[in-house]
């Protein structure tokens, strides 16, 4: 089964515009963790790609923070002091409630907020007691992403921001169990922190007692996110997020055919891997499947749509020797002498190009790169050179 919504972690609001972008290009919807009363105000362009398809979908995770919750108390209570001397709050400055975390192994200078409604009660005691969490009040700041909320002020569980991004992965890791959503980041060090959130796991994690995971969880959002780059421009950011939009609208079949392509590239790699244990051998595996899955179809789909653009083009065009010539060309349609030979070789041709129009079509619904070539002709700005060239081919009936 292909499963179309992806879940966002570990913020609230995208880090980066045009991964919102190209997220879009892949997940039908893309849920995102939202805590009760948290203050959301996006960029224009993340609204306007959820404005008609509705993209964006919150998540509420008390639930999972509730279910999440045990397993970091026991954790807290069984290691607090080895713990607290890695984390400790005490006297630490309170930087940003979205600041990202350094390296696992070291602590930061500055400590970083969760949103109480996303963590228990329970293990913001515990915390607490540990010496692992306090309160701190902090008015937002315009230059900041979370949005001024009128004058009040917003109290946040402030720890240290390695402690904060265990526990987002692991929260995150409980709402995918609850929902089947696919766990999605910008934030490429997230991906290593999974697996089995026991406390002794949790502990490990912390302390820096465990190896990266081999990133099994991850493949699909990884194999996505590879395709779909692999054809964007490189000034994604600059692309208008009203095309994102109607690329989504118009080319649903192609992208169903092309999200199963990836389906089967992650499945063949974790059903064959599942022994792996070496973190680079598992991800050249998972290359070795974008390779043959995605990247090779791609590339097979561009060298037929182009020999079809040669072959079809001339023969429409070279019926009669002078119809190359561009004055000849134009004397056919104006009429005179010749006005019934041009009318039987602009017969020919449009046959030529509904045939050549129709063989294209069927190139691309066949093939699972289909939807990625629509992407790549969309939203690669062409030179004028180039957009001559697609006027030609569209004329033919062959450009896409």
């Amino acid at each position: 089964m292909v499963l179309h919504t992806g879940l966002y972690y570990p913020y609230v609001h995208f880090r980066d515009e045009s991964w919102a972008k190209a997220a879009a290009l892949y997940w039908r919807k893309l849920a995102r963790v939202v805590p009760a009363g948290f203050p959301v105000r996006d960029r224009p362009a993340v609204q306007e790609l959820n404005e008609d398809s509705r993209f964006l979908i919150s998540t509420d995770p008390r639930p999972a923070a509730e279910a999440v919750a045990p397993a970091f108390i026991a954790a807290v209570q069984d290691n607090a002091e080895v713990l607290r001397a890695r984390y400790a709050v005490e006297e630490r400055p309170f930087g940003r409630p979205w600041q990202s975390p350094p390296s696992l192994a070291l602590s930061a200078e500055r400590l970083t907020g969760l949103y109480p409604p996303e963590v228990d009660h329970e293990l913001v005691a515990a915390l607490e007691e540990a010496g692992l969490a306090r309160w701190e009040a902090r008015v937002s700041r315009a230059r900041e992403r979370v949005p001024r909320v009128g004058a009040e002020e917003t109290s946040w569980v402030v720890v240290d921001p390695a402690l904060a991004w265990v526990y987002k992965c692991a929260l995150t890791q409980e709402l995918a169990r609850r929902t089947a959503f696919v766990p999605v980041t910008d934030q490429l060090d997230a991906y290593a922190v999974t697996g089995d959130w026991t406390p002794g796991h949790i502990a490990d994690t912390l302390l820096g007692r465990t190896a990266p995971s081999i990133g099994r969880e991850s493949a699909r959002a990884a194999v996505a996110m590879m395709s779909v780059r692999c054809v964007l421009p490189a000034d994604l950011r600059n692309v208008p997020a009203e095309k994102i939009v109607r690329l989504r609208k118009d080319y649903a079949g192609e992208f169903a055919a092309f999200t199963a392509a990836v389906e089967a590239a992650t499945g063949e790699v974790v059903e064959a891997t599942r022994q792996v244990t070496d973190r680079a051998a598992f991800e050249s595996h998972l290359q070795d499947a974008f390779d043959v899955h995605v990247a090779q179809p791609l590339e097979s789909l561009r060298k037929a749509i182009n020999g079809l653009k040669m072959d079809t083009v001339y023969s429409a065009l070279t019926i009669k020797p002078e119809a190359t010539l561009p004055g000849a060309g134009l004397g056919l349609w104006l009429g005179g002498t010749t006005t019934a030979v041009g009318a039987g070789i602009a017969f020919t041709a449009l046959a030529a190009r509904q045939a050549a129009a129709q063989q294209r079509d069927n190139l691309v619904a066949a093939s699972p790169a289909g939807y990625l070539l629509r992407v790549e002709k969309e939203l690669k700005p062409a030179t004028v050179l180039r957009r001559a060239g697609q006027v030609v081919a569209r004329a033919a009936g062959v450009g896409l």
